[in-house]
């Protein structure tokens, strides 16, 4: 039985620890924020230099869902929660 717990920031979701102090990652960063279907990796087409925005040359999007239409692209980093 989990004894410690902290809450994601992101969505709320409550996780729990049997260790005080431990970082506990959320997995709701894979998630499609319109449909909730896990996204997949988003592999560019294009080189990543390619890709930049005020003379930096990285690529903001992380995941990305193929089950709309646009694509939904997302840009949400994976979320650490400490247990305490």
């Amino acid at each position: 039985m989990a004894k410690y717990e902290g809450k994601c920031s992101h969505c709320g979701k409550t996780l729990r620890s049997d260790k005080k102090d431990d970082i506990v990652q959320c997995e709701c960063w894979k998630n499609c924020e319109t449909c909730g279907a896990e996204m997949t990796p988003y592999l560019p087409d294009l080189a990543m230099n390619t890709y930049g925005l005020d003379d930096r040359r990285d690529l903001a999007v992380l995941m990305a869902c193929t089950l709309h239409f646009p694509m939904f692209f997302s840009s949400q980093k994976p979320v650490e929660v400490v247990c305490t």
